[in-house]
């Protein structure tokens, strides 16, 4: 294992994630998990003093310390959500912050999350694009996960409801506790794809497989995100390791992440309640496709081509029929537009912020700001470069910020989701009463 790292960064490291442990958690862990923590402390405290005495070498503590970071680090993850599972993931990040002394920019502090908490879900509330997330646990989230898949009533999916729900729970404990990429951002991102196929022709483009693949991909799309973007882990690679992938690095994680899941636990697998490998190949096909989808890297290559196939499936039902016009439609009876529609949904869902109404919107981008934020600070503590333009600086340049990002990327998809499925043409519409308001509050300024 090759690095710049010393030894002694190396055992600092591992000192830091023990004592967040033994200070924090070990008071709030069960019996088993308070076991485990003991067991961590005396394996560091072994690796610590075997490298001292020069029992073992350098480039052993290095392999040692790599297997027993990471297996660290993932059970503080997990022990993290069940510890906040009933809480908001909004309560947990402040509860850290608090602990970590980590600074909170002024635009945290002017969330508005006064909306009624709900005691029991209904539809209505599901459909609603601007249902406020950020009141409800992460347990209540998972609860209302699995209403999502009930409401849609596939009946073609045998998939047993205790299967799902343990799935979903798994999966809430593979986020991190971080501003805005954890599981309500997940939530989000497929109770919008719900009502958006609830609401439009798209339920009659997609079949009941499909559907269901693409909803659970939004539930898994930033599984173990640790706030900070690809550049951050590209930067972070090429400055401690010789060899380092740059190609949708984070949605490549959270893939695995989200099939390591399946794979260490045969009750997690769904997949083996599906009729036949041809199925199972569609929704691992499909979960993959989304997922990578949400790189926003292939963004304009992706609105590029939904643009043209768009205009050429109107131009179609308009009865301007040739042989080009027909190949660039879109068709439902074809596998490849079925899939390349519903990556185009889950990847328009996950910016979706600017379609709700402004007070919501801003909730979501404050607690984006601030992420980014604290991103700017890991850089700065790990010596890259140091992202200048994810450094909050005041209201003007933020409103600025989220006016260019508005137009230039989630306008122009959601546009053109619209002109596909007229039903939905209230979300752009949404995003354009928001840009108005943006404007006005930068000439305020």
């Amino acid at each position: 294992m090759q690095t710049n790292r010393s030894a002694d960064e190396y055992l600092s490291l591992i000192e830091k994630q023990i004592q967040f442990l033994e200070q924090y958690y070990l008071k709030s862990a069960d019996e088993t998990d308070t076991q485990i923590i003991q067991k961590f402390i005396k394996v560091y405290k072994y690796i610590d003093e075997a490298y001292k005495s020069s029992f073992i070498s350098e480039e052993a503590l290095f392999q040692t310390y790599g297997f027993f970071y990471q297996t660290t680090k993932k059970f503080t993850r997990k022990l993290e959500n069940k510890i906040y599972y009933e809480k908001t993931d909004y309560e947990a990040t402040l509860e850290k912050f608090e602990r970590q002394q980590i600074k909170l920019i002024p635009l945290y502090k002017e969330l508005i999350l006064d909306a009624q908490k709900l005691q029991r879900m209904d539809l209505d509330t599901l459909l609603d694009s601007n249902m406020v997330h950020h009141v409800y646990t992460k347990k209540e989230l998972g609860q209302f996960s699995l209403q999502l898949f009930d409401f849609l009533n596939l009946d073609t999916i045998k998939v047993p409801k205790n299967v799902l729900s343990e799935l979903i729970t798994e999966i809430i404990m593979n986020y991190n506790v971080v501003p805005y990429h954890n599981f309500t951002h997940a939530f989000q991102l497929s109770q919008l794809l719900f009502s958006c196929y609830m609401k439009s022709d798209l339920k009659k483009f997609c079949n009941q497989l499909e559907i269901f693949s693409a909803i659970l991909a939004g539930l898994g799309h930033d599984l173990n995100h640790k706030g900070v973007n690809n550049m951050y882990k590209i930067k972070k690679s090429k400055k401690f390791n010789v060899l380092t992938s740059e190609i949708a690095v984070l949605e490549n994680m959270h893939c695995a992440t989200f099939f390591n899941i399946i794979q260490l636990n045969r009750q997690h697998d769904f997949f083996q309640y599906m009729t036949n490998d041809e199925e199972r190949n569609l929704a691992k096909r499909l979960i993959i496709t989304s997922i990578l989808a949400t790189d926003m890297s292939k963004h304009n290559k992706l609105l590029a081509k939904f643009q043209k196939r768009v205009e050429c499936s109107k131009q179609f039902e308009q009865g301007e029929k040739n042989e080009l016009i027909d190949m660039q439609r879109f068709s439902n009876e074809r596998l490849e537009d079925r899939i390349f529609i519903l990556n185009i949904m889950v990847h328009a869902c996950d910016i979706s912020n600017p379609t709700m109404k402004f007070d919501n919107y801003m909730n979501w981008s404050y607690l984006l700001t601030q992420e980014f934020n604290d991103q700017t600070i890991k850089e700065a503590r790990v010596g890259v470069d140091i992202t200048g333009f994810l450094i909050y600086k005041d209201k003007p340049t933020y409103y600025g910020g989220q006016i260019f990002f508005s137009k230039t990327f989630v306008f122009p998809l959601w546009f053109q989701i619209g002109e596909m499925y007229p039903e939905l043409k209230y979300l752009s519409e949404e995003i354009n009463k928001n840009l108005e308001i943006l404007q006005q509050k930068l000439k305020q300024q």
